[in-house]
């Protein structure tokens, strides 16, 4: 069809509201509004969800529209750049595969269309340079992008260290460590509408004099809960480790060596911490940057969003979907390794989810300016999955087999072919990124919209409103309940096993109690048999290098990044954590988090049987946030 319009044309209101969009909006939703539509198959989960989180309310916070009429007014919003005319058919195209619960922007573009201020991105990166003036504006423009549900990362490796000069006075400086802590206090004073609450990432390098005191930061249990924390490390660091050599600690400042220890006792420090608290991770930034597509003309990235599968520049921003990929499997007698989906569906699916989220570029107000230039200059987005798990247990395939990994490398193959060729299809229509003239793509015949289009968040939410398990994890349990809405309890159930066994023709009566009892899991429920309970092992029961090769598997073909938790038993060592991270590198992952279970004093997810919230039933898609293990809403 037609370009859109260059949004860049249009006038804007004090308040951020586009004029020249809001009356094809309106016309768009009325349109669109008077089309009978099915009612959306939802479980009462997924309409809990809405209802507490995405759902319009009046002042009394009841809820004014339906979840039909909230996906109406998603893809209203949406469609209203299109080419002047094509407006209502792309807000129909938009509605009916939201509807089929086979695409779904991410959370933040799905509470914000259609508001008078649309901030529709999930994640930002800030700025962080060694001056008072420079800290303060990032600590304001952080602050007000976390009042509209943002979530912000920063690097923290040019603060000058703790105790060292400032204006020649020595002892003065704060250090990194107590500015995070500045910036992770302020977050709990920022929440959307009452309902969101933001998150940061920090990352020090390894080079720097606090880091020693970086990686401790989180000892203390509940300290910096609103931050999750990773150290920046590169191939030399990694080599370095290796080979038992020492490491150079730099001031930044001054860039003199202020210490050299062995590179093994820093990294077995991180692993240690990481073992008792979940943090740090590692951010594997030459592998960040080895494919980026703008290094030789801007730099290396540096940054991560707060989950960490989106590495941006300064004052970048993303904007997420998802793919629902048990809507989109082949019939179960044309499913084979290492082909399970209907590619042709999967095309279609994933060209309407990158022109989506491509408009929500267009559609959406942006409370900086620098923000505003840097999301129009790169266009960058991210398209992830949700229920990776159950499309294997449904086709009898073990998580922890070489032949999952095979259907990964495929399927993850044919997301990055069919979002590339999208965005390629949108460059012609609409014109490339603007700094695609800087990128390596600048001699190109054809020249992408959007400089790089995969990612995997969490997908927490959006796998609850799917019913399906999030992103590429394994099921955390067959049967668990998980904390939400602050003191609410969501009780799941995975379907996915249910119908599984009914097409078997296995009683599931009183089986759904039996796995509670079994504390989420099938090993040794006789009951079942023994190939499904192969197929529907929990995290817990794979064991952890497997976690790390089916990260690879996708990244090899994620131009961003992949975030997943690296789940550890209880009685998991120090040890352990150091030979994922390490595995974690090899394979060319850009970054690793683990958790520990029971590491920390509250977890969102609890094995055990507890009663359903008001209106729930069942769905497996819990949002873990890798570093705690807590409950994430930030990054999706």
């Amino acid at each position: 069809m037609p370009g859109q319009r260059d949004s860049s044309t249009d006038s804007s209101t004090d308040s951020g509201t586009r004029v020249s969009t809001d009356r094809l909006f309106d016309a768009v939703l009325g349109a669109l509004t008077a089309t009978r539509t099915d009612e959306v198959p939802l479980t009462g989960n997924a309409r809990l969800l809405l209802r507490e989180r995405y759902l319009a309310v009046d002042g009394s916070g009841e809820p004014t529209e339906s979840p039909e009429s909230f996906f109406r007014r998603v893809a209203g919003a949406l469609a209203a750049v299109e080419e002047p005319g094509a407006e209502p058919a792309w807000a129909r195209a938009f509605y009916e595969v939201m509807a089929r619960l086979e695409f779904h922007p991410g959370s933040r573009t799905l509470a914000n269309a259609g508001a008078a201020r649309p901030q529709l991105a999930n994640c930002f990166v800030f700025p962080l340079a060694d001056s008072q003036a420079d800290v303060l504006k990032t600590f304001s423009d952080s602050s007000v992008v976390k009042g509209f549900g943002g979530g912000c990362g920063f690097n923290y490796s040019r603060i000058r260290p703790r105790g060292d000069e400032v204006r020649g006075v020595g002892g003065l400086a704060a250090g990194p460590v107590a500015l995070l802590r500045m910036f992770d206090d302020a977050t709990r004073l920022f929440r959307q509408r009452g309902r969101y609450e933001s998150g940061n990432m920090a990352i020090l390098n390894v080079d720097h004099p606090d880091v020693l005191e970086f990686i401790g930061a989180k000892r203390v249990d509940g300290s910096l809960s609103m931050t999750n924390i990773s150290l920046g490390v590169g191939d030399a660091f990694m080599r370095a480790v290796a080979a038992g050599a020492d490491w150079a600690l730099v001031n930044p400042r001054t860039k003199e060596v202020t210490q050299k220890l062995p590179a093994v006792d820093l990294f077995s420090a991180a692993c240690a911490l990481a073992c008792e608290t979940g943090d740090p991770g590692l951010v594997f930034l030459d592998h960040m940057n080895r494919e980026n597509p703008l290094r030789e003309t801007l730099g290396d990235i540096t940054a991560t969003n707060p989950c960490g599968e989106i590495g941006l520049y300064p004052y970048e921003a993303c904007n997420l979907g998802y793919v629902n990929l048990p809507r989109l499997l082949l019939p179960q007698e044309r499913r084979e390794v290492p082909r399970l989906f209907d590619e042709e569906r999967l095309r279609t699916v994933v060209a309407a989810g990158i022109r989506m989220i491509d408009n929500a570029i267009s559609v959406s107000w942006f409370p900086v300016e620098e923000i505003r230039e840097a999301v129009t200059a790169n266009r960058r987005i991210g398209l992830g999955v949700t229920g990776w798990a159950d499309c294997l247990a449904s086709s009898g395939i073990p998580y922890d087999s070489d032949e999952a990994l095979a259907c990964a490398d495929a399927l993850a193959s044919a997301l990055r072919r069919a979002a590339d060729e999208a965005s390629r299809a949108l460059g012609r229509e609409r014109g490339p990124f603007p700094n695609a003239a800087r990128s390596r793509w600048k001699d190109a015949a054809e020249q992408p919209r959007n400089v790089a289009v995969l990612a995997l968040p969490p997908s927490g939410n959006n796998a609850v409103i799917f019913d399906t398990g999030f992103s590429i994890e394994p099921f955390f349990g067959m049967t668990y309940s998980q904390q939400v809405f602050g003191d609410r309890t969501m009780r799941s159930v995975n379907r996915t096993l249910l119908g599984v066994l009914e097409r078997r023709g296995i009683p599931v009566d009183g089986l759904v109690e039996l796995i509670a009892e079994n504390g989420g899991s099938l090993e040794g429920l006789e009951r079942v048999p023994a190939d499904v309970r192969r197929a529907f092992r929990t995290a817990h029961e794979i064991a952890p290098e497997w976690h790390v090769r089916m990260q690879a598997a996708f990244q090899r073909h994620v131009d961003n990044a992949v975030t997943k938790t690296v789940n550890l038993p209880a009685h998991a060592t120090p040890g352990d954590v150091a030979r994922l991270y390490r595995r974690a590198w090899e394979l060319g992952c850009k970054g690793i988090t683990v958790y520990r279970d029971t590491s920390r004093s509250a977890q969102a997810i609890d094995w055990t049987s507890r009663p359903a919230a008001d209106g729930g039933e069942g769905t497996e898609g819990a949002a873990v946030c890798p570093p705690t293990g807590g409950a994430c809403d930030v990054c999706e």
